[in-house]
């Protein structure tokens, strides 16, 4: 392929041009992908001079200047169906925005729906989690309206296209194995949300730490396991209230920030089955200091163990014990951005190389998992409300 392939970016925050604290960066996988086909036409921020920054930083970097000489910025998605026409519509547009604009039919919170409207055919990659409302025929709709359209489409639930994840996929599919037990962790270093992050500690602002932070692992444990049964979750957390949710560090004014209903669980311990017998367990506690987070899944079955280590860092660290030996064995996996393996796969699907089989996370099977999470979130605040707890918003 050596024709332009347009992109329009929704947002240009750190989820698009990278932050100091993570990996997320579309604008570089699509760089590294694309190369010179790079053509971003459209960049949609309501602060504008955030926008023109962004560029400014774009265009003074000549091995991807080429990429960004034309691109336009609107504050809205409605400036851009305006603006971009004929060779100027995009192939491809990237939603990071926050998940408030985006998952729903109803007006000003449905990115997908009106970027379909603007262009009919566009691929849509959206960033998770795919909403911020519980209302789940409503983000159903919304895959219901994708698929009818036959728009490509693809969720960044990037830990999928680890290699550590499809070596676990490929032996239990090779080996016929059953899954027993799955137990996933997500230690989050809450000093790493600082003060400017505080937006994290309120479910008025986001949609709490399983929806918006745990999904990763919740989400590569069902690519993983049969079907996870969602009235068999059962959920406890240690709350603000309890005295083992005092936190000695936290940086900002919770209590003149935060109203009591609306702040997080410090730790939530859920368990639930799936369609074959099996259980499952996800720990997430925002519990260490020094760091960002410490993430691990197990994964048993008759005679094997798979423990994947790390699976956000540099280099993902797998163990594995099968039978007829009692030693676990490594492999560290270097190498492999998972980051750009998603992006690679939508960009292939629209460029007609690859069919959609190559997408691991699209938006119909990501609706299960956001319903997953949901289930173990309002589980804990039901069990917080039977114990005594403050009364939490529906």
């Amino acid at each position: 392929m050596t024709s332009k392939f347009n992109v329009l970016l929704l947002g240009a925050g750190p989820i698009n041009f990278g932050t100091t604290e993570g990996p997320w960066n579309h604008s570089k996988r699509l760089e590294q992908h694309l190369g010179q086909r790079l053509n971003v036409v459209g960049l949609i921020d309501m602060n504008k001079e955030r926008a023109e920054s962004v560029l400014t930083i774009k265009r003074a970097d000549a091995s991807v200047k080429a990429g960004y000489e034309n691109t336009k910025v609107f504050t809205s998605l409605k400036e851009a169906g305006e603006a971009l026409k004929g060779d100027e519509v995009p192939h491809l547009a990237i939603i990071g925005f926050q998940p408030t604009s985006r998952g729903s039919t109803k007006p000003d919170h449905d990115n997908e729906l009106e970027l379909i409207r603007l262009f009919p055919k566009v691929g849509l990659f959206v960033e998770k989690p795919l909403s911020d409302i519980s209302d789940f025929k409503d983000v159903e709709e919304v895959g219901r309206r994708l698929k009818e359209n036959g728009n490509v489409t693809s969720v960044g639930y990037m830990l999928r296209y680890l290699k550590a994840a499809q070596e676990i996929k490929k032996i239990i599919d090779e080996n016929k194995l059953t899954v027993m037990h799955t137990q996933a962790s997500y230690l989050f270093a809450y000093d790493f949300a600082a003060k400017d992050f505080y937006g994290y500690w309120s479910k008025a602002r986001e949609p709490g730490p399983i929806v918006t932070q745990a999904t990763h692992i919740c989400d590569l444990t069902r690519y993983l396991t049969p079907p996870v049964l969602l009235d068999s979750v059962h959920t406890n957390t240690v709350e603000h209230t309890d005295p083992a949710g005092n936190l000695s560090i936290l940086r900002f004014d919770e209590k003149g920030l935060v109203k009591p209903e609306d702040r997080i669980p410090r730790v939530t311990s859920s368990t639930w089955r799936y369609e074959n017998g099996a259980t499952g367990s996800l720990l997430h506690a925002v519990v260490l200091h020094e760091g960002d987070y410490d993430c691990e899944l197990m994964i048993l079955a008759d005679g094997w163990k798979f423990r994947l280590v790390d699976p956000y860092g540099i280099s993902p660290r797998l163990y594995i014990r099968k039978p007829g030996t009692t030693e676990e064995v490594r492999t560290i996996f270097t190498d492999d951005d998972c980051y750009l393996s998603e992006i690679e796969a939508i960009i292939d699907v629209i460029d007609g190389k690859s069919d959609n089989s190559v997408i691991l996370s699209p938006y119909e099977d990501s609706i299960k998992t956001y319903e997953f999470t949901w289930a173990i979130r309002l589980a804990g605040e039901r069990a917080f409300q039977a114990r005594g707890g403050v009364n939490i918003k529906k």
